[in-house]
């Protein structure tokens, strides 16, 4: 059975083909993550839920950054964060995130579950089947950090905007992962006609597009 086979009659080929570069990399071993590692991340935002207000994470010292697990106690529920929590990330929270898993290792994070939770959410919406994640392949974390990288954009050290919303360039420092979240994010949204004012090759017009992804933002307390 191919990839995301459940979705292809009701999304386009655009979609698809964006869904399965995602699941072709997620196992792979990424800048600061192994595949192993990428995987388990990636099985944290699967089998989690929205959390009751009882149930948040309020304070991260709770949780051990130590043990043998593949990832720790400590990054599980900073995904589970990441994931059901984003608002409540503020530079408090953020540095002692960056402080256990340093900068480079919470960009490549962010990015792994800023490209699942789309691809949930859409099947879920749906009513199709998750797809079964990829499997793990071996090798070690690259340990390259992309250059030319600046201060004052967000928390974490960007790509330089020339243009760009910032969003665009927030996760620049997972630059692969990174490039394939703005790749989901212009096949899902906008595909390549996002400069012009009216679009006709979606199902809803620009401004119906447009309220939808404005309101789901102030929803979600977006900080963009």
């Amino acid at each position: 059975m191919a990839l995301f086979d459940s979705l292809k009659p009701l999304v386009s080929n655009e979609i698809i083909q964006t869904f399965e570069i995602v699941w072709e990399n997620l196992g792979k071993p990424g800048a600061w993550w192994s595949g192993t590692q990428r995987i388990e991340i990636a099985k944290e935002v699967r089998d989690s839920n929205p959390p009751l207000l009882t149930e948040r994470v309020t304070d991260l010292s709770r949780y051990s950054n130590q043990g043998t697990e593949t990832i720790t106690p400590f990054t599980r529920a900073v995904v589970r964060k990441v994931t059901y929590e984003s608002s409540s990330i503020d530079r408090g929270t953020f540095e002692q995130i960056v402080s256990e898993l340093g900068e480079d290792r919470y960009a490549e994070l962010a990015a792994i579950i800023s490209q699942i939770v789309p691809i949930y959410s859409l099947s879920d919406i749906l009513q199709c089947s998750r797809e079964t994640l990829p499997s793990v392949e071996s090798g070690s974390p690259s340990c390259e950090r992309p250059d030319h990288l600046i201060d004052g954009v967000g928390f974490l050290p960007t790509f330089p905007t020339d243009g760009l919303p910032h969003v665009a360039v927030s996760l620049s420092l997972a630059q692969a992962d990174n490039a394939r979240r703005m790749m989901l994010v212009r096949a899902m949204y906008s595909g390549t006609n996002f400069a012009e004012m009216i679009w006709s090759h979606r199902h809803l017009s620009r401004q119906q597009i447009e309220l939808v992804a404005a309101r789901t933002s102030a929803i979600n307390e977006c900080f963009y």
